[in-house]
């Protein structure tokens, strides 16, 4: 490796240690946030996610949470159980698929969660001018599109074998455990 490749290398770990702790951070501020809610985390961005009328199938709401289907079955059951929710049978009453949709009570609370959320963002980034905010949202979008498109396209797979194709050649095979 020579001294650009390895001096690069040293930049993305570090701005990869920083964006790690910045999330983990964030996560558990909003974490505790909604604890005040008596919601998870995992229940905040279902219901952010529920905007729209017409509201999502459990499989898109997997999706959109990046989480397994029963997992969204149990949140899903929590909302019905509050009245935050309802399951409604598929658009145009398509019965092959159910539909998860806000309560006009879920929307109450979706829109006082999301007010909360961002008054606290707002005192979390109070450090950082507007300027400054500007300046990091260009590359950062950048890279969050990269790296959502490397694993839409399932790119990652293929750069894991590498790196541990890498690595046995360099290590040997006995680097690697399984």
């Amino acid at each position: 490796m020579d001294q650009i490749d390895k001096e690069r290398l040293e930049l993305a770990q570090e701005i990869s240690q920083f964006l790690a702790q910045a999330f983990l951070e964030l996560d558990e501020g909003e974490r505790r946030l909604m604890k005040q809610f008596g919601l998870t985390l995992t229940q905040y961005w279902a219901l952010v996610h529920l905007e729209n009328e017409d509201g999502h199938s459990l499989s898109e709401l997997a999706d959109l949470l990046i989480c397994d289907k029963s997992n969204v079955t149990s949140i899903v059951d929590k909302f019905e159980e509050s009245g935050l929710a309802e399951r409604k049978p598929g658009k145009a009453g398509d019965r092959r698929y159910i539909r998860v949709v806000l309560t006009p009570q879920g929307h109450q609370i979706r829109t006082t969660l999301i007010a909360a959320q961002e008054h606290l963002l707002r005192m979390r980034f109070q450090t950082l001018d507007k300027e400054n905010l500007q300046r990091l949202r260009e590359p950062l979008q950048q890279l969050a599109n990269s790296l959502q498109a490397q694993l839409k396209h399932n790119e990652v797979s293929t750069m894991i074998e590498n790196s541990i194709e890498h690595i046995r050649t360099e290590q040997g095979p006995t680097a690697i455990l399984a």
